[in-house]
């Protein structure tokens, strides 16, 4: 399917998100669209899709115009779209929620979900896709969920796919997994856009990329004729700095102490024992699903470990809460922003001081300070350089990467003796990435302790004075950095070894 995107202009309030926009979206090809935070790239496909009505501009579908009165008319175009948070029902089965709204029904009036069945038997067969379509979504890995989001619009028979950052959370085996698929789509004449920050993935899959930068259009064109570095420095209007490496440093007390934690259902994670010290960075790899979201639930107070201690600042917080483990020196940032680290419908100040209304300094007796919440994520927003209209706008108006700023802002704003940072830079652009990575090294440098949690290796391995790999809900032994090379930590990731696997009583 052919598309085009002519002269596009988008504004909330002050804010110009697209500032005229062209671009093409040919047949048969996968399209990259990338760039910083609040570029303006999920905004742009928005207006595809007809989530956002532009203020000036005309879409173009097949060489005819288009004015998109809600996205059901691009759907029934050939459109479909695969959001960042996924739009599931967790309670019902892949197949229902493939079908849903969409449901074919027999001619008693009853949804024939065997003709559902054949129909996605064919798309099965044609583009080697393997799924259980009685399986409740809620009990499926992050990479199925993906899949199903695909099959929706696979199901609806679109022509023209727009998935925006498709891979944020997949394992490298679920991305592989997922490009055989989309490469599949685009050799049978379906066109792919994808909205992405990863570039090693944009030279690995991509046909043309576009690049945007201040909502605005910086180039398009064919892979073959640009490179990573040209594409880096197009986003960020400049060269990259040099990779930062932590320095040498002799980690100081014990922060965090675990000993024999069980977490998850009837304690299948564990147990575990690991220790964390000041100045220093203890990072845990691994494939998703193996068990990191247990134990940090279990760290955080999100859900009671089943057995074991765990000591933060020598004091003991297993009975702790959340606000309990807070005030006793913890920060955390957590995996999912959208419903463990912001609330959507409160304003980026409120948001940016969420956990320090008993502070005096944003009180004044009873009340809060409006001006100080305002004056603190200002700050915020300045030096994490996060785009959004001012501190008074919505939590919701921000993109997924701003969102993730703005929480580990406030986060390490707190200065507390441990900071848990659970995949820190997901959807986040290159440059905000080196940002990220700057503050967490400035805080171990600082003397505070950071347990990192990350699927993404090259995080581990560049910010981590140690690492612990997990398998299976199982730790291995600790790895100090200059033993920590990517064969070895990606082998333990993959496998259990009696050899690099710890047991613990």
């Amino acid at each position: 399917m052919h598309a085009a995107l002519n002269n596009i202009r988008v504004a909330f309030g002050p804010l110009v998100a697209v500032d005229d926009v062209s671009i093409a979206i040919a047949a048969g090809e996968v399209h990259a669209v990338v760039g910083e935070n609040g570029a303006g790239k999920s905004t742009l496909m928005n207006v595809l899709f007809g989530l956002i009505k532009p203020e000036a501009g005309t879409i173009e579908v097949e060489g005819v115009a288009r004015n998109w009165a809600s996205p059901q008319d691009a759907i029934r175009a050939g459109l479909g779209m695969v959001h960042q948070h996924f739009m599931l029902q967790e309670e019902m089965t892949v197949l229902e929620n493939i079908v849903l709204c969409g449901e074919p029904v027999n001619r008693f009036g009853f949804v024939d979900f065997n003709r559902a069945r054949q129909k996605l038997a064919d798309g099965f067969r044609e583009h080697g896709i393997v799924i259980d379509l009685d399986a409740t979504v809620g009990g499926l890995a992050v990479g199925q969920r993906q899949v199903v989001e695909i099959l929706k619009m696979l199901y609806r028979d679109a022509r023209l796919l727009i998935l925006d950052e498709p891979t944020a959370v997949l394992t490298p085996q679920e991305k592989d997994r997922l490009f055989g698929i989309l490469r599949s789509f685009a050799a049978s004449g379906k066109s792919i856009v994808i909205i992405t920050h990863k570039l090693d993935e944009v030279l690995e899959i991509a046909d043309r990329v576009s690049v945007m930068r201040g909502g605005r259009l910086v180039s398009s064109g064919p892979l073959g004729e640009t490179s990573k570095d040209r594409i880096a420095r197009e986003i960020i209007g400049g060269d990259l700095p040099p990779p930062l490496k932590p320095a040498a440093r002799t980690p100081g007390e014990v922060v965090l102490s675990v000993r024999g934690l069980r977490a998850g259902t009837r304690g299948w994670v564990g147990p575990l024992s690991f220790d964390v010290h000041a100045g220093e960075i203890v990072g845990i790899a691994g494939v998703s699903g193996n068990g990191q979201a247990e134990l940090i639930r279990a760290l955080a107070g999100l859900a009671p470990g089943v057995a074991g201690e765990i000591m933060l600042n020598g004091q003991p917080v297993d009975r702790l809460d959340v606000g309990g483990r807070r005030r006793t020196g913890m920060s955390y940032i957590p995996e999912d922003r959208q419903r463990a680290g912001l609330a959507l419908g409160a304003t980026v100040a409120e948001n940016a001081n969420a956990g320090r209304d008993d502070v005096s300094t944003f009180s004044r007796g009873p009340f809060l300070d409006r001006a100080a919440m305002a004056s603190f994520a200002r700050g915020l927003i300045e030096r994490y350089r996060i785009k959004v209209a001012g501190p008074s706008a919505l939590a919701s108006t921000m993109s997924g990467g701003n969102k993730q700023k703005l929480v580990v802002g406030r986060e390490l704003a707190r200065g507390t003796p441990l900071v848990i940072a659970e995949n820190p830079t997901w959807g986040v652009d290159i440059g905000a990435i080196e940002l990220i990575h700057a503050e967490l090294l400035r805080m171990r440098d600082q003397g505070h302790a950071v347990l990192l949690v990350s699927t993404e290796l090259d995080e581990i391995l560049r910010l981590s004075d140690r690492v612990l790999v997990m398998y299976s809900g199982t730790l291995s032994e600790p790895i100090e950095a200059a033993d920590a090379d990517r064969n070895r930590i990606g082998a333990l990731m993959t496998s259990r070894t009696d050899a690099a696997l710890r047991s613990v009583a």
